[in-house]
């Protein structure tokens, strides 16, 4: 592995890290809210999805690993935001804090960040350097876990 690499997977596996193990701190001091809250159960989940990412992105750097982990990432974020519409739907939310939920929920940048991975394993097995692809993965999927964490922690 390149010395571009080590550092790469240090930095993004300590960020992945600590940002879970700050998810499981947030999570327990909010437990009796969640249990019965759908949208929040939902979003905690994809949260955690998408820290641990980010975390095994620094660990596993080979080309068919991450086109694996990019499907397999994807549809569990897909099964576990389905909570989120049935939250909505329940009529949980009010007025401009729900609406501003909503939009950067829609901006989400899940489907960037697997397709972005997925780029990057691609890249690998053809022999180029797709470090950079993984690099924007990963900081999309931390940056998504932060938004995701945040409205999270609001509602």
């Amino acid at each position: 592995m390149t010395a571009g690499r080590e550092n790469f997977a240090v930095i993004s596996g300590s960020a992945a890290g600590a940002l879970t193990g700050l998810l499981f701190v947030a999570v327990s001091l909010n437990r009796d809210r969640i249990v019965g809250h759908a949208a929040l159960r939902s979003e905690a989940g994809q949260t955690l999805v998408l820290f641990l990412l980010a975390l095994l992105l620094s660990l596993l750097l080979l080309g068919i690993v991450l086109v694996v982990v990019a499907i397999v990432s994807g549809v569990v974020l897909i099964i576990v935001g389905r909570g989120k519409d049935r939250g909505a739907r329940d009529g949980d939310g009010d007025g401009a804090e729900d609406r501003l939920a909503r939009l950067l929920d829609k901006a989400s940048p899940n489907l960037i960040a697997m397709l972005s991975i997925t780029v990057a394993g691609c890249l690998q097995i053809a022999g180029a350097n797709g470090l950079y692809w993984l690099a924007a993965a990963v900081v999309l999927a931390l940056g998504g876990g932060v938004i995701n964490a945040w409205l999270f922690l609001t509602r």
